[in-house]
């Protein structure tokens, strides 16, 4: 072949190199999205995400399926996704605990400033101290008193290691001189069956007990947020004397290298399904802040999480 001819051959191939990745972005999607939890099915990163999945689907003209992956605080979804083609068909919910177990343990080796493409944040968990009606402590003051003089350690439930009410709840067991016995399940709902049935003594998890306070089942002794949770007369660790917040995220993201077109698609039909009278409602059933963040931004906060998070995490991460 002549050298114009290979030249020519060779621009013809550049550019239809370049022009695949733009065809594909813009048929995108063709085929189901993966959607994959990193919690057991009826809680409420669960049970939100279904709701913005079915609206995610109706817009995009395919439906997005919801694959529960549950263990190690959400961190063996992540660790799942990341392994997957980056061309949106496999997506996943970004929890807390997945993002601070990278620090947390030494087994986790991902890191979601770089493995991960951030697609958008959808909301916030709200995260609380909690004990049976029938239990002894009727106010936080009551547990951390029986928590500094108890003979025996006390027990608490949270839907697993790593996760921000974990954390936070060892953080006020070091400010307040107790050692608390950790139970970790792999759900939120477990969780809370364990306290219901007298398996511990208390609770710090994630506001999936918003149905079960309002009922009179469980007791809300305190939140581990900056302000008040609406609906709830609850007092802030703050307002108790411990400056302390749990960190928190509940977001999309996929494997790294997404198309940039691709992510645009997702992060605006998440945006759209998030503002739905179905996914608001869903939060308040939950105890769900809703807090979007586009893609860009979700990136740094992950950063910014991380950045905070880090010199504690590697605290426990010495412990362990």
């Amino acid at each position: 072949m002549q050298p114009s001819k290979l030249k020519h051959t060779a621009t013809l191939a550049c550019i239809s190199a370049l022009a695949v990745p733009a065809f594909a972005a813009e048929d995108y999607p063709k085929s189901p999205i993966t959607l994959v939890v990193g919690y057991g099915a009826g809680g409420s990163t669960d049970v939100c995400n279904r709701v913005l999945a079915l609206d995610v689907g109706k817009q995009l003209g395919q439906p997005v399926v919801v694959d529960n992956k549950p263990g190690a605080g959400s961190s063996l979804s992540i660790s799942f996704i990341i392994r997957q083609r980056p061309d949106g068909y496999s997506i996943a919910s970004l929890s807390t605990g997945a993002v601070l177990n990278q620090v947390l343990s030494p087994n986790i080796k991902y890191d979601v400033t770089k493995d991960l493409t951030p697609i958008a944040m959808v909301a916030q968990y709200q995260v609380g101290v909690l004990v049976r009606a029938d239990s002894p402590y009727k106010t936080m003051a009551d547990l951390i008193g029986a928590s500094q003089s108890a003979k025996k350690q006390l027990t608490y439930s949270t839907a697993g290691i790593g996760t921000p009410q974990h954390l936070t709840a060892e953080r006020l067991a070091q400010k307040i001189a107790a050692q608390w016995v950790h139970a970790p399940y792999k759900s939120g709902p477990e969780a809370i069956t364990a306290l219901i049935r007298g398996d511990v003594d208390f609770m710090a998890q994630t506001a999936e007990w918003v149905p079960y306070v309002r009922d009179g089942r469980l007791r809300l002794l305190s939140v581990f947020t900056d302000e008040r949770i609406k609906g709830f007369d609850a007092p802030t660790l703050k307002e108790l004397g411990y400056d302390l917040v749990a960190p928190s995220i509940l977001g999309i993201a996929g494997p790294a290298k997404m198309d940039a077109a691709i992510v645009k698609k997702l992060q605006d039909a998440f945006h759209k399904a998030s503002q739905t009278a179905e996914f608001q409602s869903c939060a308040d059933q939950f105890g769900l802040k809703p807090d979007f963040k586009d893609a860009s931004t979700f990136g740094v906060f992950l950063k910014d999480t991380l950045s905070s998070w880090t010199p504690l995490l590697k605290q426990f991460a010495n412990k362990e």
